[in-house]
This record gives structure tokens, sequence and C-alpha cells, in this order.
């Protein structure tokens, strides 16, 4: 499915850019996933196998006409005339990801035990800027298990600085002496 959701998001790409409108299009994919996300229900109502396809065509055109810009309702009645409507909220993700990395943007998330002071993630976004010379779009991650310290993902990079990230690293080392 990974493939299809990103077909579609470059197909929505490719369009705001030639209409030179990436910075809208981005904004209003954000307002679209954040009431889909609150409103769980209407994607549910969207896969209900009772309900006919015209009603729920119907039910887009309702809702998100005059809401939303005729391309992303035509984006919504597509996905469900080919029943792909549980890709709609995958879909839109997967735009403002393209969008943001157009703006030379990179998604860093940073992974601890407890969550972490504001000053300190300013801090942590600040540094990640000055090291990747990119604008940063951070986002944050509990993990309980990590037992103290953080894990920073920035793009397809990995840095483990926690307690059991270490511990893994000591065990592996331990179990290769012993071995060899």
């Amino acid at each position: 499915m990974a493939l299809v959701t990103t077909r579609y998001a470059t197909a929505l790409f490719d369009l705001a850019s030639e209409k030179g409108q990436v910075g809208e299009y981005q904004e209003e994919a954000e307002g679209l996933l954040e009431i889909l996300s609150n409103e769980s229900d209407f994607i549910a109502l969207l896969e209900h196998p009772s309900i006919l396809l015209d009603e729920k065509l119907n039910l887009v055109k309702e809702v998100f006409e005059g809401n939303a810009s005729d391309d992303f309702v035509g984006l919504m009645h597509l996905c469900v005339k080919k029943g792909r409507q549980n890709l709609i909220i995958d879909i839109l993700q997967k735009f403002v990801e393209m969008a943001k990395v157009d703006q030379g943007y990179v998604t860093a998330t940073v992974t601890s035990s407890v969550p972490l002071a504001d000053e300190k993630l300013t801090q942590i976004k600040s540094n990640l800027e000055n090291q990747t010379g990119k604008k940063i779009d951070l986002s944050t991650a509990i993990d309980q298990s990590l037992l103290g310290g953080m894990i920073i993902r920035v793009g397809d990079k990995v840095v483990d600085g926690s307690i059991k990230g270490q511990m893994e690293t000591l065990k592996t080392s331990l179990l290769n002496i012993r071995l060899a």
C-alpha cells in the first residue's frame, strides 16, 4: 500500500507544484488531516461495506465541498471510487512530508523515556539544524523501555543515546568476546 500512497501523494504534489501552490496545498492538507484524525468515524463510514458507493461519494461531497479545494475533494472522491478510502489520511500525510522536503525541511524524531522540557527540545532542534544545515520538523515519542537517554532519528540516520541501546551494545560486545 505504500506504493499506492506514494503514487497518489506524488500526483497531488505535482499538481500543487504546477500551480505554484505547494505551501497552500500543504496548509490545506494539514487542516484536513487534523479534521480526519479527530473524526475517525468519518473514515469508518467510508469503509463500511453496507453503505453504497453513491452514498459515500455524496457524503464526501456534503462534508467537504465548499470547505476544501476541488483538488482535495477530487482526491477523496477518487480514493472512495477505487476503494482506497482507508488510505486518505496516509496520502495526505505523505503529501505533507513531500511538501516539507520541498521547502527544505527534514523530519526528526526524538524518542525518550519521559517527556522532554520545551527548552531541551528547542536546544535539540537548534543543534540538529546547525549540524544538517536544514530546517528541522521535530516530533517526539515516549518509550518507557529506554530507561533513560534518548534516540534521535533524522531522516534515515539514527543516533541511539539511550541507556537501553548502550546496554545492548555492551551485551553484543561481551558476547563477541566470549565467542572469540
